[in-house]
């Protein structure tokens, strides 16, 4: 079960990947600016996501699989070429 939107980023200054999560991925970005990063400044985004009750990270085509198959979301509208967003799911 899809959690919470993610994003999965590269920090130079440590030289290691993390993952945060919000409600929207926008509300990430609002973390790295409190936590002291200017934008595309000392870290570069790896991809964006989502969250799994397991703690796994899904890119947005693989969280769209994973939605629907834990019938998480109804049927989605062609138009968003199997790409998951928070908004499809709250």
């Amino acid at each position: 079960m899809i959690l919470a939107a993610a994003i999965k980023f590269h920090i130079d200054k440590t030289d290691e990947d993390v993952v945060l999560c919000g409600c929207r991925h926008a509300d990430i970005f609002d973390q790295l600016k409190r936590l002291g990063f200017r934008p595309k400044e000392g870290y570069r985004e790896i991809a964006q996501g989502f969250i799994t009750n397991r703690g796994e990270f899904l890119t947005r085509n693989e969280a769209f699989d994973h939605a629907k198959e834990c019938g998480q979301m109804p049927d989605k509208p062609d138009k968003y070429d199997d790409r998951l967003f928070s908004e499809d799911l709250w």
